[in-house]
């Protein structure tokens, strides 16, 4: 028997292939170990799928990065208040290139613009009315949850847990409308889009005109039904395409928005109920709470603002073929500049002030952060607030002008970036502004007056924009 370690020996002493000395022997080619292929397809892949391609496949949607990118990228564009404020500004002289068979149009939109400005000395009121429609959470009873949370004694207990679950019931039961709105307009748009098809755009158009109705909420579920059974036939229609998809996921959405559930708000009222202490408490809320509901029914008569006047010309000038063909462009710019208001990608507070002063017209757009200490990370958090802001406005006939300010309690921080040409001019009102300040409580600190060479984007003022879309700012 061979022992293990000799036939270990024996073929290790093999070096060269035991075949015919006169067959030619052909030499395999080295395998390129980073070549990859799957088993299926030996053909090479050139490179890995995206990721939100991947995620594509599955859902029509903008994806959430998508949307960050969209957002980030229309922030880092400079011309987004640029072209807002000129774009204004040039829409009205657009108006008189219009034949004069559009004469009773021309006039509806310049009153309008007439209501659009603001008189120089109403711009503090212009500013309180925008704000207040900045958000919902705004009134007594939310002033009385804020002071109830604070004083718990147990942070993110069965408290606080009732007062999210009464602020969900609460903008549900406020935003119904709203949602058969949005549902209504998809619908609106889908039978603008297959216009093609009379049938289908008939119905689409119809169904759109039933969620305007009145009587729309106590017809939600039948509504519901004959939506999605409708829409079901708009993706088998050959006309269905990405564009309408991207419509039609929409108003899916929308219809989930709608909550059908008359007990909702109630329960969350009881729930509320029994974690406050006390009957005075709670007799504060139930007061507060039918003071509310009281207000949405019979809401007051109050004076537009200038947004929603903007937002009525921008509807009147898009259903106007002519003035589309003449001014498609200013408007796109405008609606561009008010996407980037404030959403959950732009936490700042947003205001458009269109003055008029005597004969000049100046359009104004001005954007709060009032945690502006996160936008100023090269000084040391004193713990004092911070208030900052920017006020970009064109003067008719002088220019672009841009503000910003730094408000540290009593201590305002001036930044002035002017047209080139004035440059020297305003570089002269120091002494007269610090002079001004002197009546009101405030005074200032640095003062500085430069050429705006370039307009800045939100991203170059407010710099802590990035870290809020971006992910969480840590510090170890």
């Amino acid at each position: 028997m061979t022992a293990p370690g000799d036939a270990m020996a024996d073929i290790l002493r093999v070096t060269t292939p035991l075949i015919n000395k006169s067959q030619s022997v052909e030499t395999k080619p080295n395998v390129e170990i980073s070549t990859q292929f799957p088993v299926q397809d030996p053909t090479r892949v050139p490179r890995p799928g995206a990721q939100s391609e991947l995620l594509q496949q599955n859902n029509g949607m903008i994806q959430q990065e998508d949307t960050s990118a969209l957002l980030l990228n229309l922030l880092k564009d400079p011309s987004v208040t640029v072209n807002f404020l000129k774009s204004i500004s040039s829409m009205e002289a657009v108006i008189k290139l219009l034949p004069v068979n559009n004469s009773p149009f021309t006039k509806e939109i310049e009153q309008m613009f007439g209501e659009l400005l603001v008189p120089a000395d109403q711009i503090a009121a212009e500013m309180g009315r925008q704000e207040e429609g900045s958000t919902y959470f705004k009134g007594e009873i939310f002033e009385l949850l804020r002071e109830v949370v604070r004083q718990s004694p147990e942070p993110g207990g069965e408290l606080q847990g009732a007062v999210v679950s009464f602020l969900k019931a609460l903008t549900l039961f406020h935003t119904r409308r709203e949602a058969l709105g949005s549902v209504a307009n998809s619908l609106q748009y889908l039978a603008d889009t297959l216009s093609s098809s009379k049938t289908l755009a008939g119905r689409l158009e119809e169904l759109a005109n039933s969620y305007r109705q009145e009587d729309a909420p106590e017809r939600f579920p039948t509504l519901r039904q004959e939506t999605l059974s409708l829409l079901k036939e708009v993706e088998e229609s050959i006309l269905f395409s990405d564009k309408t998809e991207k419509v039609v996921r929409m108003a899916i959405y929308n219809l989930s928005r709608y909550n059908d559930n008359a007990t909702f708000l109630q329960e969350s009222v009881s729930r509320m109920m029994l974690q406050l202490r006390g009957d005075k408490a709670r007799e504060g809320f139930l007061t507060a709470l039918e003071q509310l509901l009281q207000a949405e029914k019979a809401p007051q008569e109050k004076r537009p603002t200038a947004l929603a006047i903007l937002s009525r010309i921008l509807e009147r000038q898009m259903a106007n073929e002519d003035l589309m063909a003449l001014n498609a462009e200013k408007m796109e710019k405008i609606i561009h500049s008010l996407l980037s208001s404030p959403c959950n990608f732009t936490p700042l507070l947003h205001y458009v002030l269109p003055v008029q002063y005597e004969d000049i017209q100046s359009f104004a757009e001005i954007w709060i952060n009032p945690n502006g200490g996160e936008d100023d990370r090269d000084r040391p958090d004193d713990g004092s607030r911070v208030i900052h802001m920017l006020l970009a406005f064109d003067v008719e006939s002088i220019g672009r002008f841009e503000l910003e300010l730094f408000v540290r309690e009593k201590v305002i921080d001036f930044a002035l970036y002017c047209p080139p040409a004035y440059t020297k001019v305003y570089s002269e009102i120091r002494d007269n502004l610090r002079s001004c300040a002197g009546q009101t409580g405030y005074r200032f600190g640095e003062i500085r007056v430069d050429r705006l060479d370039r307009p800045r984007s939100l991203m170059d003022v407010f710099k802590s924009l990035p870290y809020k879309r971006t992910g969480v700012d840590v510090k170890i």
